[in-house]
């Protein structure tokens, strides 16, 4: 069993099935953390659905968790939900209100807590608010996550607030993939804006890859990706990994590799 979390997403868009994509349930039991993508953000605050059940209904995707919690019933170790809501006009909302919705989707769909996809971030402390709000509307108990990426260079003072309301982080630099050390340098660059320049929050950020497809360059090579897995900060030790997501590991689209392959191997390089 890894030290470091392991994050994977799940998302609704491919369809599953033989030769296909992943069901939910085909979840390994190593994998800690799995947010369920994705649920779009309307313009008037509230939360769209379609995607996330694009091939499978909410009751298909909710008793596949529900398969999962059984079977793990008397492990130490359960996989959690959350909830992946992706938009970019979180500012434009009413805190309070828009909090209660994000409470009351958990709810119904019974996951652990929510993902915040937040892109092209802007300048807007507001977000500050809304996510805060969340934060107060779901309780402690429940996790708080955010993807961050390359966007969010310069706005240093906003990410630290903006992290604060966050059980973690995880970076997302690989749309386009640079490199491995341009990867390695993003997540100290995060870990000093989140910290400080003298104590850099590296355990507070999952390092994001991707089994995306090769030939559009979102994709971060196997090599690199058990590199990643294996690396640590000059102090401390970063949080984990995050793969997007279990949808794409497969032969047939996504990272071409035989299925679960990425899955694998970073269950397998992980401290």
């Amino acid at each position: 069993m890894s030290v470091e979390l392991y994050i994977a997403y799940w998302s609704g868009e491919e369809p599953t099935g033989a030769g296909k994509s992943p069901t939910l349930d085909m979840t390994p039991d190593y994998v800690d953390v799995v947010p369920l993508f994705y649920v779009i953000l309307n313009s008037d605050g509230t939360l769209n659905f379609n995607r996330l059940v694009l091939h499978n209904s909410k009751q298909t995707i909710k008793g596949w968790m529900q398969d999962i919690r059984t079977r793990q019933r008397n492990q130490p170790k359960k996989t959690k939900f959350t909830l992946g809501i992706l938009g970019d006009s979180f500012p434009s909302q009413n805190p309070a209100t828009f909090a209660q919705t994000v409470k009351a989707a958990m709810d119904d769909w019974g996951v652990d807590g929510v993902t915040v996809d937040y892109e092209p971030p802007s300048s807007d402390a507001n977000i500050v608010n809304v996510v805060a709000a969340i934060r107060k509307a779901i309780g402690g108990g429940a996790i708080m996550t955010a993807p961050i990426y390359s966007e969010w260079d310069g706005m240093d003072e906003l990410l630290k607030n903006y992290a604060a309301q966050f059980d973690y982080i995880e970076t997302m630099d690989y749309t386009p993939y640079g490199s491995l050390q341009g990867t390695i340098d993003a997540y100290v660059g995060y870990a000093r804006a989140i910290g400080t320049a003298d104590k850099p929050a590296y355990n507070k950020i999952a390092i994001g890859v991707s089994c995306m497809d090769p030939s559009q360059n979102d994709y971060t090579p196997l090599n690199d990706v058990i590199s990643l897995c294996k690396y640590e900060p000059p102090s401390g030790n970063k949080l984990g990994i995050m793969l997007y997501t279990l949808s794409y590991d497969v032969t047939s689209h996504g990272s071409r590799y035989p299925d679960g392959t990425f899955t694998k191997t970073i269950h397998e390089s992980l401290p």
